[in-house]
């Protein structure tokens, strides 16, 4: 069965379309760019969704070699939906005006309260917030306790999501709401595109709300995908890739072409330049 090529790729950043051992990191490797610009070539066109603040993601577009802008930029997992304009982003309303307010009513009723009471109990070996993400990994001696009141805190607390990493001695907290989901779910209504126009990579549990059946029909991850990320993949119809990060992606998204009986994208020329990422 052949389907219409896709008219959107979303991409995560870190893990995703950054990493592999590209240098330096704030940039998208060579062959990366060269393959968005491709599929730009194709009528499709692209977006980032990922936790990163909007000045980084401005600076990588700059340094990076893609030749096409991207169709919207979303930062902030979900907060911040934007679209290039003259060298900067311009904020898209009514979409980011009203996260932006739900986010104030969040952080005043749920984090502030969780990070007094976290702080009151645990003396942190590194603690960050930026405004909507807060973060804490904990001393060697406190790593059990603090992890464990923080589960406790994910069940007292739903209007927050609230993960822990074991192995990392570490937590995240941000407002619920916030999900990468809802910005894809908005630049389709925007561009009037179904799901089955839609492809989404991503590689970390933040990325599965963007790999809903009525977000985007087909989703693609790299080999560092987390393995609830592979499954949801693969559950979709999706391909994951032998390589990690940006490779893996596009080694996933040429085995979804060929599934769905897409046209190849052009073939890579080492001869041009392009895709020739520094390591």
């Amino acid at each position: 069965m052949t389907r219409p090529f896709p008219k959107l790729f979303v991409t995560d950043l870190d893990g995703t379309a950054l990493g592999g051992g590209y240098r330096p990191y704030a940039r998208f490797p060579d062959r990366f760019a060269a393959f968005l610009d491709q599929l730009a070539g194709r009528g499709c066109g692209w977006a980032t969704c990922t936790t990163w603040e909007l000045p980084p993601q401005l600076n990588l577009l700059h340094a990076s070699t893609v030749q096409t802008p991207p169709t919207y930029v979303v930062g902030g997992s979900g907060l911040y939906l934007t679209r290039p304009l003259d060298g900067t982003l311009v904020k898209v309303q009514p979409y980011t005006g009203e996260m932006e307010r739900r986010l104030a009513v969040a952080v005043q009723a749920e984090l502030y309260p969780l990070m007094r009471e976290t702080a009151s109990r645990f003396d942190p070996a590194a603690m960050s917030f930026n405004g909507y993400w807060y973060a804490m990994t904990a001393l060697d001696r406190d790593a059990e306790r603090l992890l464990a009141f923080m589960e406790e805190q994910a069940l007292r607390r739903p209007e927050l999501r609230i993960e822990t990493i074991a192995e990392e001695r570490r937590f995240y907290a941000h407002p619920a709401f916030l999900r990468k989901g809802t910005a894809v779910r908005e630049m389709a209504r925007l561009l009037g595109l179904a799901p089955d126009e839609i492809v989404v990579a991503g590689d970390e549990r933040m990325d599965l709300s963007m790999m809903a059946a009525d977000v985007a029909t087909h989703a693609i991850g790299p080999a560092n995908a987390h393995e609830e990320v592979k499954e949801r993949v693969r559950a979709t119809g999706g391909f994951v890739g032998e390589a990690a990060c940006s490779d893996g992606v596009i080694d996933a998204f040429r085995q979804l072409a060929e599934a769905n009986g897409w046209d190849r994208l052009p073939a890579h020329d080492p001869t041009t330049g392009a895709g020739a990422g520094s390591r």
